[in-house]
């Protein structure tokens, strides 16, 4: 999951590392308000936490897809297991969907 928030100014999308997996996690790692200069025009952005949305990581469904197309290759001659080595990028995706749907339904209270 990546954490961004929508530069006014220049109108690029800037992504902030952090390991939190909700807002309330993040407004705990944080505070209520998040003050980032932008990677592009270098304006510093004062936003709260709410202003911010998740969307789900890519790598993780690349790397998921990179290991199944192995597995599948591997293990083709047993059958079953092929077919559940070529469900596990979905899987992958799917589930950093859902978590990232519901950090961006959650919200905190406003100070």
């Amino acid at each position: 999951m990546t954490v961004s928030y929508y530069c006014k100014s220049c109108k690029k999308i800037n992504k902030i590392k952090t390991k939190a997996k909700n807002r309330f996690e993040l407004q705990q790692e944080i505070g209520n308000e998040i003050n980032y200069r932008c990677t592009s025009c270098g304006t510093l952005e004062n936003r709260h936490i709410n202003r911010l949305s998740a969307d789900p990581n890519y790598t993780i469904f690349f790397i998921s897809l990179f290991v199944s197309v192995i597995l599948t290759v591997l293990l083709w001659n047993v059958g079953f297991i092929a077919m559940v080595t070529l469900m596990l990028p979905f899987w992958a995706y799917f589930d950093s969907l859902k978590k990232a749907n519901l950090f961006n339904k959650t919200r905190v209270r406003n100070n």
